[in-house]
């Protein structure tokens, strides 16, 4: 009885340790997460002749197409460090091609011609 008794309590036992060395090896998963910098871009778009800042003006930056607001403010968020090209167009506005180097968070002013 005693023989009995001490298989049992090792069958238990083995069954124990089984059951925590797969959750161990469930739980040891690795993740890899990239690390990208990303920027702000700011800006303003003003006429070039008097300073007045231009609402509506279309800000072109990968593909992607952003506006300036009332008071010719434009924010471009997710930018990636390096040159950037900028096309900004406007109508009765000369069009503008705009090379930004983006290192950090910047504020720029982009000045338009009239046609």
């Amino acid at each position: 009885m005693l023989t009995a008794a001490f298989l049992i309590s090792l069958s238990l036992h083995a069954d124990t340790d089984k059951g925590n060395v797969q959750k161990e090896t469930g739980s040891n998963q690795v993740v890899v997460i990239e690390s990208v910098n990303v920027l702000q871009l700011d800006g303003i778009i003003v006429d070039a002749e008097n300073n007045e800042t231009l609402a509506g003006a279309s800000i072109i930056v990968n593909g992607e197409k952003y506006y300036s607001d009332l008071d010719g403010k434009f924010t471009i968020p997710h930018v990636k460090p390096g040159k950037q090209e900028l096309i900004v167009e406007l109508i009765s506005y000369e069009s503008a091609l705009v090379e930004v180097d983006c290192n950090s968070n910047q504020r720029i002013t982009i000045k338009l011609l009239q046609k």
